[in-house]
């Protein structure tokens, strides 16, 4: 079994600092409307994980990386959204 490593890229650790800036955004902004706007960038952003990573085979540490924190800005944004939403 061999081990797929990629180089890492401008690119790969421009999507990773993106998405940590708009993971801290989206947990310190009380504007709804903003949260939504964050809530959908998630998406956007685990699309560019996806676009800018060239495998999921690959073992570089950043590739897990940061698709743990694609998946926790997912899971959050969208709760966040949701609670702040439900109030008045």
């Amino acid at each position: 079994m061999t081990q797929d490593r990629y180089p890492v890229t401008p690119a790969k650790i421009g999507v990773s600092l993106l998405t940590l800036v708009l993971l801290f955004a989206m947990l310190f902004i009380q504007q709804p409307v903003i949260v939504a706007f964050l809530c959908f960038s998630s998406l956007i952003t685990a699309m560019l994980h996806f676009n800018v990573f060239e495998s999921t085979a690959d073992t570089h540490p950043l590739n897990k990386i940061d698709l743990a924190i694609q998946v926790t800005y997912l899971i959050l944004s969208i709760a966040r959204a949701f609670i702040i939403g439900s109030h008045p």
